[in-house]
């Protein structure tokens, strides 16, 4: 993510940099009325010119749409949840959460990949698990393994006064011999 933030932020100092050098070179008429004329007639009179000026123009504006939504969703406060333990008050980050989440899932085996979205409401914490598993199991045993599992550990985090829900959401099952692990009964 910090290559796409460094490109974002690079490309948005490219776009200041040409709109003020576009404002200066007006501005102080570097460039004649009649020759800003002459290339803008020649960008209108042969189509291929409009078409280039368009495609360029559509990708700047979806790249530039991209690198806000990007930059706004990072630039959100941080999601917390508070409680009031027994030495004082004691703030827990969502990105805790989801990390605890993510390290009670990785003692499953048959789990292939795992995505894991925390939402807070209050004292209220709801966890969303996006299970990709490897076959071999009993998936409704394996999940209510995997819930429990992850109870337990956020229960510890955050105390038993905090109200928490763990949703499993499988998106695919794989076989083992798909991702060449089967290799040796292949040859």
């Amino acid at each position: 993510m910090k290559v796409a933030n460094a490109f974002a932020f690079l490309f948005s100092v490219f776009s200041f940099l040409t709109l003020g050098s576009l404002l200066l070179i007006v501005s102080l008429h570097l460039l004649s009325f009649d020759d800003a004329i002459l290339k803008v007639q020649e960008i209108y009179q042969n189509p291929v010119r409009s078409v280039q000026s368009g495609v360029v123009g559509m990708v700047f504006i979806i790249l530039g749409l991209m690198f806000a939504k990007m930059l706004v969703k990072e630039g959100r406060p941080n999601e917390a949840i508070i409680f009031q333990g027994e030495s004082g008050p004691v703030v827990v980050s969502s990105k805790t959460i989801e990390n605890t989440a993510i390290k009670a899932i990785k003692r499953f085996s048959l789990v292939k990949n795992c995505k894991v979205k925390v939402i807070l409401s209050g004292k209220n914490v709801e966890i969303r698990l996006r299970l990709v598993l490897w076959s071999g199991a009993n998936v409704s045993t394996f999940l209510a393994e995997v819930q429990q599992e992850v109870l337990n550990r956020e229960k510890r985090l955050l105390g038993p006064d905090s109200i928490l829900a763990v949703t499993c959401d499988v998106r695919g099952i794989d076989d083992a011999g798909s991702n060449g692990l089967d290799s040796e009964t292949e040859q």
